[in-house]
Formats: C-alpha cells, sequence, structure tokens
C-alpha cells in the first residue's frame, strides 16, 4: 500500500482523531448532540475501514494476477527449454 493512502488516512486523524473529539465532548451535552457525535465518529470510522478494505481486496487482486503471469512465464520457459534441449 502506498505512502499517499497511508499519509491521507492519517491527515484525517482516524480512530486516534475520532477518540479525542469524543473525549473532549463536554459530560453535560445534550442527549440528542451526544448521539449525533457519535454516528458522526462511527461514520468516520467505517469510512476508514472501507477504504482500508477496498484497497486491501485491489492488491489481493493484484497479488493474484501476478501469480497468474508467474505460472504463464514459468510454462513459457518450460516449453522454451523444452524445444531447445531436445526434450
Amino acid at each position: 500500500m502506498d505512502h499517499e493512502f497511508w499519509k491521507d488516512i492519517h491527515e484525517r486523524g482516524g480512530i486516534p482523531a475520532v477518540r479525542g473529539a469524543l473525549e473532549a465532548l463536554p459530560d453535560d451535552l445534550p442527549p440528542q448532540d451526544a448521539d449525533a457525535a457519535a454516528e458522526l465518529a462511527m461514520r468516520v470510522i467505517e469510512e476508514d475501514i472501507a477504504r482500508v478494505n477496498a484497497r486491501a481486496d485491489r492488491a489481493e487482486e493484484r497479488a493474484r494476477e501476478l501469480a497468474d503471469e508467474t505460472r504463464e512465464v514459468r510454462r513459457r520457459l518450460a516449453e522454451h527449454t523444452a524445444r531447445t534441449t531436445g526434450d
């Protein structure tokens, strides 16, 4: 995973920023405002999790593609070797 992706997650603050923001809320916050803050916090966390999962899915797909390419190269090398050595 590239530096820019993680830099963006870090700059957004992710879970530590959410935790800090929730801890900074006043104790006497009205329940409706507390619920709204919790909902917003959950959305931020869910968005970051979704972004990380999507990135992992793309990396997994790329790994499968590379494995397929590796098998194909090995197959071609074996064919070439068989042709050139007379086997």
